[in-house]
């Protein structure tokens, strides 16, 4: 993480180079917020903190660590290895993605199903299923790979998170999760 830090950004210098500075200074920082690099700016108002915490990057890739056999209906699947977690959303000790902002996300998620059995799962916001992926092929003899991906409005606050909707499931290790902010 990059932090910039500076107490006298918006003091007029006589001298002339610094205005040259302040203004490639102005336009670094905003790139950095905008990609989510800086987290405190010079400038502490309500303005400039609203835009940049609206605008920083949220977005999460985890997966299982282990397989995970017989879960039961409404039991939510906890993805403890992170490979990415911009934006620290993500709690791989409850599986709970919190939305920062309100706005428009996109998950998905890929279930790679116990040979022959069920692995029906479900992207549930607050408590609710918003969509589902019914992974089952009883006659298979392979490993059943099931995707979904879907796109949904959150408010600040709500908690999305990937969950049993009829059990008992039954998953591969290879099973993930990703979800970003559009």
């Amino acid at each position: 993480m990059i932090t910039i830090q500076c107490g006298l950004c918006d003091k007029v210098s006589p001298k002339p180079g610094l205005k040259l500075f302040r203004e490639d200074y102005k336009s670094v920082e905003e790139t950095c917020l905008a990609v989510g690099f800086v987290r405190n700016n010079c400038k502490n108002d309500s303005k400039t903190t609203k835009t940049s915490e609206n605008h920083r990057v949220v977005a999460f890739d985890v997966r299982l660590k282990n397989h995970k056999r017989n879960l039961a209906t409404k039991a939510r699947i906890v993805f403890e290895t992170v490979d990415l977690n911009e934006g620290l959303r993500y709690n791989p000790s409850t599986g709970i993605f919190t939305a920062p902002s309100g706005g428009i996300y996109v998950f998905d998620w890929t279930v790679l199903a116990w040979q022959g059995e069920y692995a029906h799962t479900s992207l549930f916001v607050n408590d609710q299923i918003k969509s589902w992926n019914n992974c089952y092929d009883g006659a298979s003899k392979t490993w059943l790979p099931c995707s979904k991906m879907t796109i949904v409005k959150l408010e600040q606050g709500d908690n999305a998170w990937i969950g049993v909707f009829s059990g008992p499931a039954n998953m591969h290790q290879y099973t993930s999760f990703s979800g970003h902010k559009l």
